[in-house]
């Protein structure tokens, strides 16, 4: 096979600020989801700033990068324990909120349901939502774990990208527009609702299909950031574009395509900007060295916390707050980090 047909591990600065960055994509969408299902007003510009889609970007440019310094039972390993011990423990966590909502006698009148659930959670079927579930909370025990599903459906599918790539060099741009496609018409042509009130769209936006582009972006940012990063220190003029379509976006044709501030679908202008920011933030201003990582447990525990306390009738941000952290701090301490001892280095340091 030519040596150009074999894709390079991407080179960039380990010690970059994309850990913390990621603690704060965590924390907006706490702040959005605590907003949204108990009713605390915040400003309309923290959902400018998504949270969910920069954790798609990151997630490809690192994941990608990974894989190619580390591929084969290696990379798979390590992708296990940097998941599934934390989800295991949420789970248990998730369990234990519907048992408080529900009694302890729900648990062997109901043990199928809760096995099933409990399976699919630790699996691949995070948006299983059994009927016995839905009278606590939001309605869903947690509902944020939809991107889990996504991303991990990303992580196997990295090595067929790169394997693709030997044989196909423009793989990634092909795979980047054949997603944003999907993702910009595809609400629009499968609109009828096929179970309940999903769509055809709603089943694969569990997927990559439909999120693949923002994964896609990070794999190219990866694999040209020495070309990007001597324009990435002028990313800051992206601030003003940005504020202009979040200001005025509105009034613009095809906004929902190209100019979107809004949630979790970006249009493609406003996301190019917004991932000039995001590489700005990381490998431009000055290094900041976290010595935990709480963005993992912040984001797969808010959910279950917020449904507590709904089904407890509290409304109280603080609390929101300090439990989601507390117990993330738990998570890392007592069940991640250990986990994460068990890693084979797969990023190395330059």
């Amino acid at each position: 096979m030519p040596a150009e047909r074999v894709a390079r591990a991407p080179v960039f600065p380990r010690n970059n600020n994309l850990e913390w960055l990621r603690l704060i994509f965590a924390a907006q969408v706490v702040v959005s989801h605590m907003s949204t299902h108990m009713g605390f007003a915040i400003s309309p510009y923290i959902s400018s700033f998504p949270g969910v889609p920069a954790f798609f970007l990151v997630s490809g440019f690192l994941i990608y990068s990974s894989y190619l310094n580390s591929p084969g039972v290696r990379y798979f390993q390590n992708r296990f324990l940097r998941l599934y011990p934390g989800l295991i423990f949420v789970t248990f966590g998730g369990a234990a909120v519907t048992l408080v909502a529900h009694g302890w006698r729900s648990l062997f009148s109901h043990a199928f349901t809760y096995i099933a659930w409990f399976f699919g959670q630790v699996t691949l079927v995070q948006g299983y939502n059994p009927r016995l579930f839905r009278d606590v909370g939001v309605g869903v025990v947690n509902g944020s774990l939809w991107s889990l599903t996504v991303e991990i459906l990303f992580y196997l599918s990295v090595p067929l990208i790169v394997l693709l790539e030997r044989r196909f060099r423009w793989t990634v741009p092909v795979l980047l527009l054949l997603s944003f496609l999907l993702y910009a018409f595809g609400p629009s042509i499968w609109a009828r609702f096929i179970y309940r009130e999903k769509t055809f769209f709603d089943v694969l936006a569990l997927t990559p299909l439909v999120w693949g582009w923002m994964f896609a972006s990070g794999i190219l940012a990866a694999k040209y950031f020495t070309h990007l990063k001597r324009w990435i220190k002028y990313a800051p003029v992206l601030f003003l574009p940005m504020i202009g379509m979040i200001i005025w976006g509105k009034g613009l044709p095809f906004k929902e395509l190209l100019f979107n501030t809004s949630g979790n679908r970006p249009g493609m202008v406003y996301y190019l900007c917004y991932i000039g920011m995001v590489l700005w933030l990381g490998f431009v201003v000055p290094y900041v060295r976290l010595s935990f990582d709480l963005s993992y447990g912040t984001y797969i525990w808010h959910m279950p916390i917020i449904n507590l306390l709904l089904v407890l009738h509290i409304r109280n941000a603080l609390l929101v707050l300090g439990l989601t952290y507390s117990v993330a701090t738990v998570s890392w301490f007592l069940v991640e980090r250990p986990a994460l001892r068990l890693k084979r280095k797969s990023l190395k340091p330059i």
